[in-house]
């Protein structure tokens, strides 16, 4: 069945998605959870949060249109 299918990709492409789906969402809700503080540290938090989902949507789209 190996042969079919390459299992160390298919396992590669499975663990980056999760991190990508699951830790971009909870980052993002993270974000929100900062800038409903009102308080400047929450919100300067919540900042970084927003940069580093950007950033894993523009690493997403780059690594998508790379191929």
């Amino acid at each position: 069945m190996s042969d079919y299918i390459d299992l160390d990709a298919l396992w590669k492409v499975l663990v980056a998605s999760l991190l990508a789906g699951a830790g971009l969402a909870a980052v993002f809700s993270l974000s929100l959870v900062g800038l409903s503080s009102g308080r400047t540290a929450g919100r300067a938090g919540a900042a970084l949060c927003l940069l580093v989902v950007a950033a894993g949507i523009v690493l997403g789209l780059y690594v998508m249109l790379a191929k």
